[in-house]
């Protein structure tokens, strides 16, 4: 085993350096250049088969990307400065590496890339800008949001090219879809005061994104591409219940004892001389009314998805909300001993007196207003 480690060092080692120059084989000399750039620096004077690779590498990329910046610039495409500047820019990294290097050995021209990068670069800016500008002219939030993004292009190559901050702010402007979320109560009641008010007040932070904007208000100076609607169609109250529950409890309980006799009316004695005694036992039982207070009140009707431009429904859901009022309490008549624990919890307590009914139907728009939020979450993909 010992003798074999050499040999499988040295395989490793021939695996290893063979790695770059397959690389360079198949073509990729980017890849090549930076294995063989990691060898020679770790050992500049034990890697001349990578000298060799990377000045090897480095000539033929060089061609190939002179070669292909060309054939670009004579195909006379506008559009092609963004592939040009990034192959300039790709240039000026490879021979940075180069220059990193030691010297070792390493061939290479050293260009001045950076007129080439600059024209390439502003060129590139001057056709995004150019595209964005074409695609914000169409009426279209779709095609601002193109445009928009063409605009970041142009940062990307010139922070401060002409007004790209304006034109970004003009499709941002443009792109976005503004949806207004508005109540109407249809119900044949009077809503308590306030009720409405607290639900428009739903928060829409979390709704709005890049391209999606909520309003519960009229913003004058925004298009409102499509409504929702929380149609309120129905508030009731319910009467107020109180509904009776009449049972009752038993158990077995021990009620003294007997002395069991024998046939001629003797007590019988156990095999220790002690009398035998029998238990005796009695059942005892207690009466209960258990009394349960109940009253509702139920808000409910539909959210419904209109597009403001054709005014036609897409969608609708129903939507119903309900606050509860109900409590439980009992009286009891008899053994209380008889009682099961959980029966004896509920005696002791009073009735409560019944909500009036306009807190109760506030409860229930509050809780109205949660589920409103949810399904608009839900549905928040629906909308374009």
């Amino acid at each position: 085993m010992k003798k074999l480690i050499p040999f499988l060092i040295i395989a490793i080692f021939f695996v290893g350096c063979k790695s770059s120059t397959k690389q360079l084989e198949r073509g990729d000399y980017d890849a090549a250049l930076t294995k063989s750039a990691k060898k020679i620096k770790r050992n500049p004077s034990k890697n001349a088969d990578e000298v060799w690779v990377f000045n090897d590498a480095y000539k033929m990329a060089t061609t190939r990307d002179e070669e292909a910046i060309l054939r670009l610039k004579r195909k006379g495409d506008p559009s092609l400065w963004a592939k040009i500047y990034q192959t300039y820019l790709k240039m000026d990294k490879r021979q940075n590496l180069a220059i990193s290097l030691p010297p070792v050995g390493i061939e290479f021209e050293e260009k001045d890339y950076t007129p080439n990068i600059n024209e390439s670069r502003l060129k590139a800016a001057e056709y995004a800008y150019a595209k964005g500008d074409q695609l914000l002219k169409i009426d279209n939030r779709f095609e601002a949001r193109k445009a928009y993004n063409r605009f970041l292009e142009v940062k990307r190559y010139d922070e401060y090219y002409k007004d790209v901050d304006a034109k970004l702010a003009e499709a941002k402007f443009k792109g976005i879809t503004n949806i207004f979320f508005k109540i109407e109560d249809h119900s044949k009641v009077v809503a308590p005061k306030g009720l409405i008010a607290e639900i428009q007040r739903i928060n829409m932070d979390e709704l709005n994104s890049t391209w999606k904007n909520y309003d519960t208000y009229v913003d004058t100076n925004k298009i409102y591409h499509y409504s929702v609607f929380l149609n309120i169609n129905l508030i009731d109250v319910s009467p107020e219940e109180v509904k009776q529950n009449m049972y009752r409890e038993s158990r077995e309980i021990e009620d003294g004892f007997d002395y069991e006799l024998d046939a001629n009316g003797n007590v019988k004695k156990d095999t220790a001389g002690n009398d035998i005694k029998v238990i005796r036992y009695k059942t005892i039982v207690c009466d209960v009314k258990e009394l349960h207070q109940f009253k509702t009140a139920r808000i409910s009707g539909t959210i419904d998805y209109i597009d403001n431009y054709t005014n036609k429904l897409l969608k609708s859901e129903p939507i119903t909300s309900d606050a509860v009022f109900e409590h439980h309490y009992a009286v009891a008549n008899g053994d209380l001993t008889a009682l099961k624990p959980e029966t004896r919890h509920k005696l002791g307590i009073d009735p409560l007196p019944f909500p009036f009914d306009e807190p109760l139907i506030l409860q229930a728009g509050d809780v109205l207003k949660k589920i409103t939020k949810d399904i608009i979450v839900r549905n928040k993909s629906f909308l374009k």
